[in-house]
């Protein structure tokens, strides 16, 4: 464990308090106000403060009630706000304004508005799939996870400890996703197995549902003999299904990758890789706790052809209660062609407990 961690304080760790410093210094500070107001069909008047949209729920928060409330979108006749938010539509927009919605319980798809400098834009409200708060300082804005999982078998003596984390921020225009996981296992008369992974993605929103951004990764792998690798990529994708429970991203780009594996008598340990990159995202939400979430890259070589690299990482979260869930987490990254002998192959599964933030 001490070696995953000592990576991740030497590498990324620099990187990432720089963006998280721009992110903060790009983003002004407001005060949120608590006076929206929301109503009901059947007739139910709340005043308070809206938190946001997801999953088709309402997140609504008044003064005499002691945990936020989630309200059916749908069930939803009238919304007034003088507070400005991030309003994410099912055609990829992210539109930033005053909100409202007036209507009918007979009407569902009454007008949802979207005011911002004097003018306003009206959708149905079929539409809209997120709404997010645009006051509040930076870490107001942020969203993310992190969980611990810890397993004991007495009869080898084995351990298996594994710690992950993610978090996020989102404007109308510019979206950054950082994330990062540990894994260590010990075990009676075997060699202790360590694995450590930094993801960040930048995406920028275009028009038609279109994005351009890039990525940066590390993977560290005791399994494949990978002391570190380093991956830099810029994609361009577009959003195939957007709806306000599931998602499907499909992306092309380009990446270039720094490998130092560990020394070995005949080989090179250091390798320079050009390649292309293909992936698709895919996550969904049902039942009003499970969400199920993927991403699979393939990375076929430009400078060594034949070789095809796969990364792929998908987890379950079901929750427990609110704010807290139990993970389920699969992992794969497979090389055809590794340059050095060692496995082709890093697999694993897992399970853990975490809080949503």
């Amino acid at each position: 464990m001490a070696t995953t961690i000592s990576v991740f304080s030497t590498v990324p760790l620099r990187r990432t308090a720089l963006i998280a410093l721009l992110l903060l210094f790009a983003c002004p500070l407001f005060g949120k106000r608590k006076d929206d107001v929301v109503v009901m069909n059947n007739g139910d008047r709340f005043t308070g403060e809206i938190k946001g949209l997801q999953y088709g729920e309402l997140i609504f928060k008044s003064d005499y009630m002691e945990d936020s409330v989630h309200l059916d979108w749908k069930q939803v006749k009238t919304l007034q706000s003088q507070d400005t938010f991030i309003v994410a539509l099912s055609d990829g927009k992210r539109m930033t304004g005053f909100i409202g919605r007036e209507g009918t319980p007979d009407n569902a798809d009454n007008a949802f508005k979207i005011i911002n400098s004097g003018a306003a834009v009206e959708v149905r409200p079929s539409q809209v799939i997120r709404i997010g708060q645009r006051e509040g300082s930076f870490w107001d804005q942020l969203t993310g996870s992190i969980n611990y999982g810890f397993d004991f078998a007495r009869g080898n003596n084995s351990t298996t400890s594994s710690l992950g984390a993610d978090v996020a921020f989102h404007t109308s225009k510019h979206s950054v996703q950082l994330a990062t996981s540990s894994q260590f296992a010990s075990q009676t008369n075997a060699q202790n197995t360590n694995r450590f992974t930094f993801d960040s993605q930048y995406g920028r929103t275009l028009p038609n549902k279109w994005i351009a951004g890039g990525i940066y990764s590390l993977l560290k792998s005791n399994q494949q003999d990978l002391e570190l690798r380093s991956t830099y990529g810029g994609v361009f994708g577009r959003k195939a299904i957007q709806t306000d429970k599931s998602s499907v991203t499909i992306i092309a780009g380009a990446a270039y990758s720094h490998e130092s594996y560990v020394p070995r008598s005949g080989t090179e340990p250091v390798r320079n890789n050009a390649e292309s990159l293909l992936g698709i995202t895919f996550s969904t939400f049902r039942f009003k706790t499970l969400n199920l979430k993927s991403q699979t890259f393939f990375f076929p070589s430009l400078s060594d052809p034949g070789r095809l690299r796969l990364s792929s990482q998908s987890s379950l979260r079901i929750e427990l209660v609110r704010n807290f869930y139990w993970n389920f987490q699969f992992y794969e990254n497979y090389d055809t062609q590794p340059p050095v002998a060692a496995a082709k192959n890093d697999l694993g599964i897992g399970t853990s407990l975490g809080w949503t933030f």
